[in-house]
């Protein structure tokens, strides 16, 4: 079976600073199962590890590891064009972001779990009836 990862705990596989039993449970399944994004994971992913930079939380030969390791990753990159009108009606409903909404359309559409570190987007998971992973 399939799951869908966002991005908090997808950094957390990658950058073991940010892991936790939590993200290495996930970790472990993704070896098992098909981990699944949305198209804006790819964008969302190298802004985070900008930042990280810039702020001096992980070097950047570190940085540059970590994008090499990301890129040999199996994810499956979904991309299905979303409606903006229902990522915005699930930001509304649920006050995440649309980032997060992304994530919460994707498995909601494909009927999969979701894994997420996210306490809101975990809240609207559960809201609209999608598992979490």
């Amino acid at each position: 079976m399939a799951f869908v990862v966002d991005n908090s705990v997808i950094i957390a596989w990658l950058v073991s600073s940010q892991a936790n039993d939590y993200t290495r449970h996930a970790d472990r399944r993704a070896k098992r199962e098909q981990p699944v994004v949305p198209s804006l994971w790819e964008v969302e992913f190298a802004n985070v590890i900008a930042v990280m930079v810039r702020r001096a939380v992980l070097p950047r030969h570190q940085a540059m590891v970590v994008l090499h390791r990301a890129e040999q990753l199996q994810l499956e990159v979904d991309r299905d064009t979303v409606s903006p009108r229902a990522l915005f009606g699930l930001t509304e409903r649920h006050r995440i972001t649309a980032y997060d909404a992304a994530y919460l359309e994707l498995a909601a559409r494909r009927g999969l779990p979701l894994a997420t570190r996210d306490d809101k987007l975990s809240r609207a998971a559960r809201a609209v009836g999608v598992a979490l992973a």
